[in-house]
C-alpha cells in the first residue's frame, strides 16, 4: 500500500470511479457529495486528500482532508464537506481489509507534515467535524493524535435520530406512543386521500421538483425570520448538483406531497442501500392544519420500510420531533487537535476567549 497525497481537483475528478470504489454507497462519501463540496464550497480550502494506492494502481483507502484558512489566516485540517454542509458520521473509508493499515498510515502522515515544513506549512488544528466517537477509524485517530500531544479540545454537536425499523408498517406503528400511533394514523389517511399526489424523481423531472423543494425549505427558514442555506449561492449550487448526482446514481430522491394540486410539503432522501436518511424537508407554512411534517414522516418511514431498507435516520438536529418517531439519538462530535507549537497554542487560546465571550452575549438574560 502506497500512500498519496492529492491536492489538485482535476485528478480526483479523473479518478471519480476510483473514489466511489472505495466511498462504496454512503452518500456523503460518494465523489458526487464530496466533489461537489469541492468545487462550489471549497474555495476558500487547500485540497489534502491522501490516497492509499496497492499494487495493481488501485485506490483502496481514502482520507478526505482539505486545509481551510479562517478570516485569521489560521490553518485548519479538515474534513471536505464538513461545517455548512451538515455532513454527517464523517470518517476515513477504505475497501474491505485495509482499514488498520490505512488508519496507521494517515495518522504517521499526518503527525510528520503538520509542522512548518510540511506540504501546506505549519497547521494552527486539526478539527474533524460531524463524526461518531463510536466509529472504530475515529476511535484510532483521536486516541493516537492524543497520545502524539497534541491537544484535544471536544465539543459535542447536535445528534442524528435513527430508528430500527422492522418487517412492516404495523409493526412500526406499535414500537409508537399511543398519542404518537393517533398522529401516524391520521397522516397515512391523508396520504391515502384522492385529494392527496405524491410525486417523486423517480417519476418527475428533477428540475421542477427541485425548485419547489428550494421554495418550500426556505419558505420554512423565513417564518422562523431565518435567511436559509439557499440564500447563499454556492451552497445552493453544491446542493443542487450533488442531488442531482446522487439522484442519478440512485443515491437520492426528492419526494413531493401536494395536496389539491399544490405542493404541500418536500423532502431530499438519502440512502445507502440499507439505511434511508432524511437530509432536508420542507412545508407550506398556510397549510400547518394538514401537518405536512407528520405526512413526510410517515410516508418516508413506511416507503422505507416496503422497499426492505433496515433503518431510517433524521440526521443532525435536536428538533423534538425526531425523538417521537422511536428513534435512539446519535450523538455527534467536533474533535479539535492543536499542535505544541507557541503560534497554534496561541491561537487556540485567542479562540477560546472568542467563543467564552460570544457564548456570554447570547446566553438567555
Amino acid at each position: 500500500m502506497k500512500l498519496t497525497l492529492i491536492t489538485k481537483p482535476d485528478i480526483l475528478e479523473q479518478n471519480a470511479k476510483q473514489w466511489d470504489a472505495v466511498a462504496g454507497d454512503f452518500p456523503f462519501f460518494r465523489f458526487a457529495w464530496m466533489g461537489n463540496w469541492i468545487k462550489h464550497l471549497g474555495k476558500d480550502s487547500e485540497l489534502a486528500v491522501l490516497v492509499a494506492i496497492d499494487d495493481e494502481d488501485q485506490w483502496v483507502g481514502i482520507a478526505p482532508y482539505c486545509v481551510v484558512y479562517s478570516r485569521t489566516r489560521s490553518k485548519r485540517l479538515k474534513y471536505i464537506s464538513s461545517g455548512v454542509a451538515c455532513s454527517d458520521y464523517l470518517s476515513l473509508f477504505t475497501k474491505p481489509g485495509y482499514e488498520s493499515e490505512f488508519s496507521s498510515a494517515v495518522v504517521d502522515w499526518v503527525i510528520d507534515n503538520i509542522g512548518a515544513d510540511g506540504p501546506f506549512g505549519r497547521i494552527d488544528s486539526i478539527e474533524l467535524e460531524g463524526i461518531t466517537l463510536t466509529d472504530p477509524d475515529t476511535q484510532y485517530l483521536v486516541e493516537q493524535l492524543s497520545s502524539a500531544g497534541l491537544g484535544t479540545h471536544t465539543v459535542e454537536l447536535e445528534g442524528c435520530w435513527k430508528t430500527e425499523l422492522p418487517s412492516n408498517w404495523s409493526d412500526f406503528e406499535i414500537q409508537c406512543s399511543k398519542s404518537m400511533r393517533r398522529k401516524t394514523k391520521k397522516a397515512t389517511k391523508r396520504l391515502t386521500d384522492d385529494q392527496t399526489e405524491i410525486r417523486s424523481t423517480r417519476n418527475t423531472s428533477f428540475k421542477e421538483l427541485w425548485s419547489t423543494f428550494v421554495y418550500l425549505h426556505q419558505v420554512r427558514r423565513q417564518m422562523l425570520e431565518q435567511s436559509g442555506c439557499f440564500a447563499d449561492p454556492n451552497f445552493a449550487a453544491f446542493l443542487e448538483n450533488a442531488t442531482r448526482e446522487l439522484t442519478e446514481s440512485g443515491h437520492a430522491e426528492i419526494v413531493q406531497i401536494d395536496h389539491q394540486g399544490t405542493p404541500l410539503a418536500s423532502m431530499l432522501l438519502l440512502n445507502d442501500g440499507e439505511t434511508v436518511y432524511m437530509y432536508q424537508s420542507g412545508s407550506c407554512d398556510k397549510r400547518a392544519a394538514l401537518e405536512p411534517g407528520y405526512q413526510m414522516a410517515a410516508y418516508a418511514i413506511q416507503r422505507s420500510i416496503d422497499q426492505g431498507f433496515k433503518a431510517f435516520d433524521f440526521l443532525r438536529g435536536d428538533e423534538p420531533y425526531k425523538a417521537r418517531w422511536n428513534t435512539t439519538r446519535v450523538p455527534l462530535s467536533r474533535v479539535k487537535f492543536i499542535p505544541r507549537s507557541i503560534t497554534a497554542q496561541l491561537k487556540h487560546s485567542l479562540w477560546l476567549t472568542g467563543r467564552s465571550f460570544k457564548e456570554q452575549v447570547n446566553a438567555p438574560k
